[in-house]
Protein backbone atom coordinates (compact mmCIF):
# COMPACT_ATOMS: atom_id res chain seq x y z
CA UNK A 1 0.00 0.00 0.00
CA UNK A 2 2.61 2.49 0.46
CA UNK A 3 4.12 2.81 -2.95
CA UNK A 4 1.04 3.00 -4.14
CA UNK A 5 0.42 6.46 -3.34
CA UNK A 6 1.93 9.95 -2.98
CA UNK A 7 2.55 9.48 1.39
CA UNK A 8 6.16 9.32 0.91
CA UNK A 9 6.52 12.85 -1.06
CA UNK A 10 3.64 14.12 1.28
CA UNK A 11 5.91 12.90 4.25
CA UNK A 12 8.60 15.07 3.44
CA UNK A 13 7.07 18.32 1.88
CA UNK A 14 5.08 18.54 5.42
CA UNK A 15 8.80 17.70 7.34
CA UNK A 16 10.11 20.65 5.48
CA UNK A 17 7.13 22.99 5.67
CA UNK A 18 8.23 22.37 9.46
CA UNK A 19 11.65 23.26 9.01
CA UNK A 20 10.53 26.40 6.93
CA UNK A 21 8.62 27.76 9.71
CA UNK A 22 10.44 26.82 12.60
CA UNK A 23 12.98 29.19 10.86
CA UNK A 24 10.81 31.76 10.27
CA UNK A 25 10.31 31.69 13.95
CA UNK A 26 12.94 31.01 15.55
CA UNK A 27 14.97 33.47 13.47
CA UNK A 28 12.74 36.19 14.00
CA UNK A 29 14.32 37.52 10.95
CA UNK A 30 11.50 40.63 9.29
CA UNK A 31 12.84 39.71 5.57
CA UNK A 32 11.80 35.84 6.60
CA UNK A 33 8.52 37.03 7.75
CA UNK A 34 5.59 35.20 6.21
CA UNK A 35 2.73 34.12 8.26
CA UNK A 36 1.28 31.32 5.72
CA UNK A 37 4.91 29.15 6.24
CA UNK A 38 5.01 30.40 10.23
CA UNK A 39 1.68 28.64 10.61
CA UNK A 40 3.13 25.56 9.07
CA UNK A 41 4.98 23.81 11.75
CA UNK A 42 1.38 22.94 13.55
CA UNK A 43 -0.37 22.19 10.09
CA UNK A 44 2.17 19.91 9.53
CA UNK A 45 2.49 17.62 12.64
CA UNK A 46 -1.60 17.43 12.29
CA UNK A 47 -1.15 16.24 8.76
CA UNK A 48 1.44 13.79 9.88
CA UNK A 49 -0.86 12.18 12.77
CA UNK A 50 -3.81 11.99 9.93
CA UNK A 51 -1.34 9.93 7.83
CA UNK A 52 -0.12 8.22 10.87
CA UNK A 53 -3.29 7.05 11.41
CA UNK A 54 -3.38 5.74 8.12
CA UNK A 55 -0.64 4.19 7.37
CA UNK A 56 -0.12 2.35 11.16
CA UNK A 57 -3.05 1.05 11.06
CA UNK A 58 -3.17 -0.14 7.94
CA UNK A 59 0.25 -1.88 8.85
CA UNK A 60 -1.46 -3.65 11.60
CA UNK A 61 -4.59 -4.54 10.07
CA UNK A 62 -1.90 -6.52 7.02
CA UNK A 63 0.45 -8.38 9.36
CA UNK A 64 -1.87 -8.86 12.51
CA UNK A 65 0.91 -9.92 14.23
CA UNK A 66 2.12 -7.77 17.94
CA UNK A 67 5.85 -9.16 18.23
CA UNK A 68 6.53 -7.80 14.26
CA UNK A 69 4.18 -4.55 14.87
CA UNK A 70 6.22 -3.64 18.12
CA UNK A 71 9.48 -4.62 16.62
CA UNK A 72 9.17 -2.59 13.36
CA UNK A 73 7.13 0.45 15.30
CA UNK A 74 10.37 0.44 17.54
CA UNK A 75 13.17 -0.12 14.32
CA UNK A 76 11.83 2.73 12.68
CA UNK A 77 11.42 5.68 15.74
CA UNK A 78 14.47 4.43 18.46
CA UNK A 79 17.51 4.46 16.44
CA UNK A 80 17.40 7.88 14.75
CA UNK A 81 15.60 9.44 17.72
CA UNK A 82 18.45 8.05 20.07
CA UNK A 83 21.17 8.85 17.77
CA UNK A 84 19.87 12.66 17.17
CA UNK A 85 18.97 13.06 21.18
CA UNK A 86 23.17 11.78 22.09
CA UNK A 87 25.19 13.69 19.04
CA UNK A 88 23.50 17.02 19.72
CA UNK A 89 23.82 17.00 23.14
CA UNK A 90 27.56 16.09 23.04
CA UNK A 91 28.05 18.32 19.84
CA UNK A 92 26.43 21.39 21.49
CA UNK A 93 29.60 21.55 23.84
CA UNK A 94 30.98 23.60 20.78
CA UNK A 95 28.86 25.87 21.12
CA UNK A 96 28.97 26.50 24.47
CA UNK A 97 30.01 29.38 26.91
CA UNK A 98 30.97 26.45 29.63
CA UNK A 99 34.10 24.73 30.36
CA UNK A 100 33.76 21.03 30.16
CA UNK A 101 33.18 19.60 33.72
CA UNK A 102 30.23 23.26 33.98
CA UNK A 103 28.29 21.75 30.79
CA UNK A 104 29.04 17.78 30.97
CA UNK A 105 27.08 18.23 34.58
CA UNK A 106 24.17 16.60 36.03
CA UNK A 107 21.69 19.28 34.17
CA UNK A 108 23.29 17.69 30.76
CA UNK A 109 22.71 14.50 32.77
CA UNK A 110 18.96 14.95 32.89
CA UNK A 111 18.61 16.56 30.19
CA UNK A 112 20.07 13.44 27.90
CA UNK A 113 18.09 10.84 30.89
CA UNK A 114 14.80 12.52 30.04
CA UNK A 115 15.19 13.15 26.40
CA UNK A 116 16.42 9.45 26.08
CA UNK A 117 13.15 8.67 27.57
CA UNK A 118 10.79 10.90 25.62
CA UNK A 119 9.89 13.61 28.36
CA UNK A 120 11.97 16.81 26.84
CA UNK A 121 8.93 18.59 28.44
CA UNK A 122 10.84 18.15 31.54
CA UNK A 123 13.44 19.53 30.82
CA UNK A 124 14.27 21.04 26.93
CA UNK A 125 16.96 22.94 27.46
CA UNK A 126 20.99 22.46 28.63
CA UNK A 127 22.77 25.28 30.57
CA UNK A 128 25.01 27.32 28.10
CA UNK A 129 23.31 26.79 24.90
CA UNK A 130 20.85 28.87 23.41
CA UNK A 131 20.16 31.10 26.17
CA UNK A 132 19.97 33.95 24.29
CA UNK A 133 17.37 32.50 21.46
CA UNK A 134 13.94 33.42 21.52
CA UNK A 135 13.48 29.72 23.25
CA UNK A 136 16.07 27.83 24.83
CA UNK A 137 14.90 24.90 23.54
CA UNK A 138 17.61 22.38 22.16
CA UNK A 139 14.97 20.13 19.74
CA UNK A 140 11.39 21.44 20.20
CA UNK A 141 9.94 19.27 17.73
CA UNK A 142 10.67 16.04 19.85
CA UNK A 143 6.85 16.36 21.67
CA UNK A 144 5.25 14.56 18.83
CA UNK A 145 7.86 11.23 19.22
CA UNK A 146 6.09 11.05 22.19
CA UNK A 147 2.14 11.59 20.69
CA UNK A 148 3.16 9.11 18.07
CA UNK A 149 4.66 6.46 20.41
CA UNK A 150 1.27 6.64 22.34
CA UNK A 151 -0.57 6.45 19.20
CA UNK A 152 1.36 3.08 18.13
CA UNK A 153 0.43 2.02 21.77
CA UNK A 154 -3.09 2.65 21.31
CA UNK A 155 -3.44 0.80 18.22
CA UNK A 156 -3.21 -2.66 18.93
CA UNK A 157 -6.11 -2.28 21.55
CA UNK A 158 -8.39 -0.36 19.29
CA UNK A 159 -7.94 -3.15 16.27
CA UNK A 160 -9.24 -5.92 18.47
CA UNK A 161 -11.84 -3.39 19.78
CA UNK A 162 -13.12 -2.84 16.35
CA UNK A 163 -12.65 -6.82 15.37
CA UNK A 164 -15.76 -8.37 14.59
CA UNK A 165 -17.48 -5.18 13.66
CA UNK A 166 -19.37 -4.44 11.02
CA UNK A 167 -18.19 -1.68 9.07
CA UNK A 168 -20.96 0.98 10.10
CA UNK A 169 -20.09 -0.25 13.60
CA UNK A 170 -16.55 0.57 13.09
CA UNK A 171 -17.05 3.96 11.91
CA UNK A 172 -19.28 5.10 14.50
CA UNK A 173 -16.69 4.10 16.66
CA UNK A 174 -14.13 6.24 15.17
CA UNK A 175 -16.16 9.42 14.91
CA UNK A 176 -17.78 8.94 18.59
CA UNK A 177 -13.79 9.40 19.11
CA UNK A 178 -13.09 11.74 17.37
CA UNK A 179 -15.94 13.89 18.80
CA UNK A 180 -14.53 13.04 22.24
CA UNK A 181 -10.97 14.27 21.26
CA UNK A 182 -12.50 17.60 19.57
CA UNK A 183 -14.60 18.03 22.54
CA UNK A 184 -11.64 17.49 25.28
CA UNK A 185 -8.59 19.43 22.84
CA UNK A 186 -11.61 22.56 22.92
CA UNK A 187 -12.07 22.90 26.46
CA UNK A 188 -8.35 22.31 27.41
CA UNK A 189 -7.57 25.04 24.59
CA UNK A 190 -10.79 27.68 26.08
CA UNK A 191 -9.27 27.18 29.38
CA UNK A 192 -5.56 28.53 28.38
CA UNK A 193 -3.93 25.10 28.45
CA UNK A 194 -3.11 24.69 24.46
CA UNK A 195 0.11 22.88 25.44
CA UNK A 196 -2.21 19.87 26.69
CA UNK A 197 -4.78 19.85 24.42
CA UNK A 198 -2.05 19.47 21.51
CA UNK A 199 -1.39 16.00 23.51
CA UNK A 200 -3.45 12.79 23.42
CA UNK A 201 -6.12 12.57 23.64
CA UNK A 202 -6.84 16.18 22.10
CA UNK A 203 -4.99 15.14 18.66
CA UNK A 204 -6.66 11.51 18.80
CA UNK A 205 -9.12 13.22 16.20
CA UNK A 206 -5.93 13.24 13.25
CA UNK A 207 -5.30 9.73 14.10
CA UNK A 208 -8.72 8.56 14.21
CA UNK A 209 -9.21 10.63 10.20
CA UNK A 210 -6.63 8.89 9.04
CA UNK A 211 -8.37 5.31 10.41
CA UNK A 212 -11.52 6.33 8.89
CA UNK A 213 -10.32 6.93 5.29
CA UNK A 214 -8.75 3.85 5.60
CA UNK A 215 -11.23 1.68 6.73
CA UNK A 216 -13.57 3.19 4.11
CA UNK A 217 -10.91 3.48 1.12
CA UNK A 218 -13.02 2.58 -1.84
CA UNK A 219 -15.72 4.84 -1.15
CA UNK A 220 -13.13 8.45 -0.54
CA UNK A 221 -11.19 6.75 -3.22
CA UNK A 222 -14.82 7.11 -5.31
CA UNK A 223 -16.24 10.19 -3.92
CA UNK A 224 -13.35 12.34 -3.05
CA UNK A 225 -12.96 14.80 -6.26
CA UNK A 226 -16.88 15.80 -4.62
CA UNK A 227 -15.58 15.59 -1.13
CA UNK A 228 -12.37 18.18 -1.61
CA UNK A 229 -14.18 21.05 -2.77
CA UNK A 230 -16.24 20.89 0.78
CA UNK A 231 -13.10 20.54 2.92
CA UNK A 232 -11.61 23.16 1.51
CA UNK A 233 -14.44 25.72 2.19
CA UNK A 234 -14.52 23.83 5.69
CA UNK A 235 -10.90 24.70 6.86
CA UNK A 236 -11.71 28.56 5.46
CA UNK A 237 -14.55 29.08 7.01
CA UNK A 238 -13.75 27.68 10.00
CA UNK A 239 -10.09 28.59 10.60
CA UNK A 240 -10.46 31.89 8.71
CA UNK A 241 -13.59 33.12 10.11
CA UNK A 242 -15.11 31.43 12.97
CA UNK A 243 -11.43 30.18 14.47
CA UNK A 244 -12.80 26.59 15.56
CA UNK A 245 -11.65 23.45 15.04
CA UNK A 246 -14.69 21.29 14.82
CA UNK A 247 -14.41 19.30 11.39
CA UNK A 248 -11.57 20.63 10.24
CA UNK A 249 -8.84 17.51 11.01
CA UNK A 250 -11.65 15.62 8.87
CA UNK A 251 -11.10 18.15 6.14
CA UNK A 252 -7.17 17.75 6.07
CA UNK A 253 -7.36 14.52 6.18
CA UNK A 254 -9.86 15.04 2.50
CA UNK A 255 -7.37 17.11 1.56
CA UNK A 256 -4.68 14.90 2.53
CA UNK A 257 -6.21 11.68 0.76
CA UNK A 258 -7.00 13.64 -2.42
CA UNK A 259 -3.08 14.35 -2.88
CA UNK A 260 -2.03 10.54 -1.60
CA UNK A 261 -4.00 9.53 -4.82
CA UNK A 262 -3.26 11.96 -7.13
CA UNK A 263 -2.03 10.32 -10.31
CA UNK A 264 1.63 11.80 -10.11
CA UNK A 265 5.01 10.46 -11.01
CA UNK A 266 5.35 10.28 -7.12
CA UNK A 267 4.74 7.07 -6.11
CA UNK A 268 9.23 6.22 -6.04
CA UNK A 269 9.80 9.33 -4.10
CA UNK A 270 11.55 7.13 -1.66
CA UNK A 271 13.58 5.50 -4.03
CA UNK A 272 16.95 6.22 -2.64
CA UNK A 273 15.65 6.89 1.03
CA UNK A 274 12.90 7.78 3.49
CA UNK A 275 14.65 11.26 4.58
CA UNK A 276 11.18 13.01 6.12
CA UNK A 277 11.91 11.45 9.91
CA UNK A 278 15.57 12.46 9.67
CA UNK A 279 14.47 15.90 8.05
CA UNK A 280 12.39 16.52 11.26
CA UNK A 281 14.35 15.36 13.95
CA UNK A 282 17.50 16.95 13.24
CA UNK A 283 16.25 20.61 11.64
CA UNK A 284 15.47 22.35 15.43
CA UNK A 285 19.23 22.32 16.70
CA UNK A 286 20.39 22.93 13.64
CA UNK A 287 18.04 26.06 13.39
CA UNK A 288 18.87 27.52 16.81
CA UNK A 289 22.79 27.02 16.26
CA UNK A 290 22.45 29.59 13.08
CA UNK A 291 20.32 31.65 14.99
CA UNK A 292 23.13 31.62 18.38
CA UNK A 293 25.41 32.14 15.83
CA UNK A 294 23.82 34.88 14.18
CA UNK A 295 24.43 33.89 10.80
CA UNK A 296 20.57 34.52 9.76
CA UNK A 297 21.19 38.34 11.11
CA UNK A 298 24.57 38.26 9.27
CA UNK A 299 23.95 36.79 6.03
CA UNK A 300 19.96 36.85 5.57
CA UNK A 301 18.80 34.56 2.99
CA UNK A 302 22.33 33.05 2.03
CA UNK A 303 22.05 31.41 5.74
CA UNK A 304 18.54 30.85 5.50
CA UNK A 305 19.24 28.45 2.21
CA UNK A 306 21.98 26.93 4.12
CA UNK A 307 20.26 25.95 6.78
CA UNK A 308 18.11 23.69 4.97
CA UNK A 309 20.68 22.75 2.97
CA UNK A 310 22.23 21.49 5.83
CA UNK A 311 19.09 20.25 7.24
CA UNK A 312 18.60 18.06 3.96
CA UNK A 313 22.17 17.17 3.82
CA UNK A 314 22.08 15.73 7.64
CA UNK A 315 19.09 13.96 7.03
CA UNK A 316 20.44 11.82 4.46
CA UNK A 317 23.49 11.09 6.87
CA UNK A 318 21.33 10.17 9.40
CA UNK A 319 19.09 7.86 6.67
CA UNK A 320 21.88 6.21 5.07
CA UNK A 321 23.97 5.54 8.38
CA UNK A 322 21.58 5.12 11.01
CA UNK A 323 17.91 4.69 10.08
CA UNK A 324 18.44 1.87 6.51
CA UNK A 325 21.02 -0.46 8.58
CA UNK A 326 19.27 -1.05 11.32
CA UNK A 327 15.42 -1.24 9.41
CA UNK A 328 17.01 -4.02 6.77
CA UNK A 329 18.46 -5.99 9.49
CA UNK A 330 16.03 -8.78 9.98
CA UNK A 331 13.30 -7.49 8.53
CA UNK A 332 13.37 -5.59 4.77
CA UNK A 333 12.89 -1.88 5.28
CA UNK A 334 10.41 -1.40 2.51
CA UNK A 335 8.30 -3.23 5.13
CA UNK A 336 8.49 -0.69 7.76
CA UNK A 337 5.30 2.25 7.14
Amino acid sequence: MKHANNFDFLRFVFAFLVVIGHTIILSARPEFNNEFFAAMPNYSVFCFFIISGFLIYSSYDKFRDLKKYAINRARRIFPAYFFVVLFFSVFLFLFSDKNFLDYFSTDWLKYLGVNLFFMNFLQPCIDGVFGNNYICAVNGSLWTIKVELMFYIFIPFLFYALQNKSKGRKNIILTAIYIFSILYSSLLAHNGKDELSRQLPGVLSYFATGILLFLNLAFFKKQINLLLPFAVGIVILEKGIFSVNLVTPFALGIGIFWAAYLKLPLKKFAKYGDFSYGVYLVHFPIIQIFVQEKLFERYSFYAFFSCLALVVIFSVFVWNFIEKPVLKRKFNHKSVV
